[in-house]
């Protein structure tokens, strides 16, 4: 068992949230087109540099990252019903942090939704609980994909990611949380070292 306590650290702050047609959004619906508008804190005028990726984390499914160009478009391209927090980064790796809510993506046209890969198994998650507290020991086991891999934890409202390497060839691991704040659900996400 590997023991891992680690946390990114930033540079500055971006800020951003969604909108549609000149209005916030509080909700998601597949294959939704949505424009996402930065700005930075008070009289600081850094926003990050382009390109940004935005990261969606998916509850029980797959991270997506999507490359987000000057027309700040994102689609929805995850199926109705999953739960998704959404977090920014900036070209250089700085974080722009999560979005405070975990949307529920709610039916909507499916033309969008990217045909499922057959060939390419992706590293699952299975974890040994569902609520995690500060300080708390989170054991992880890991299957599928080729070690090593990279953990990465999105927290609702976090101001950063959270991300370490597990060890070479380990597939079980152990996270002592000592910077997941009691916002709501943390979602895990590993990546393979094939992907």
């Amino acid at each position: 068992m590997n023991h891992v306590s680690r946390g990114c650290s930033f540079s500055y702050v971006i800020f951003y949230h969604f909108d549609q047609e000149f209005e916030r959004v509080h909700s998601l619906a597949v294959c939704d087109g949505l424009h996402i508008s930065l700005s930075s804190p008070g009289n600081y005028h850094d926003i990050g540099r382009s390109p940004y990726t935005l990261l969606a984390f998916e509850a029980g499914g797959a991270l997506t990252a999507t490359q987000i160009h000057e027309d700040g478009l994102w689609q929805v391209k995850h199926p109705a019903g999953s739960q998704l927090l959404l977090a920014l980064v900036d070209s250089l790796g700085n974080s722009g942090g999560v979005l405070p809510t975990v949307f529920t993506v709610a039916s909507g046209s499916s033309d969008c939704l990217p045909a499922l890969p057959t060939s390419a198994v992706a590293p699952t998650i299975i974890t040994n609980v569902t609520h995690i507290e500060p300080c708390d020991c989170w054991q992880m086991s890991i299957s599928g994909g080729v070690p090593p891999y990279t953990i990465m934890l999105a927290s609702p409202g976090a101001p950063s990611l959270q991300d370490f390497a597990a060890p070479q060839e380990s597939s079980l691991l152990s996270f002592i949380n000592s910077g997941i704040a009691l916002r709501g659900p943390t979602i895990g996400t590993s990546e393979s070292s094939a992907t």
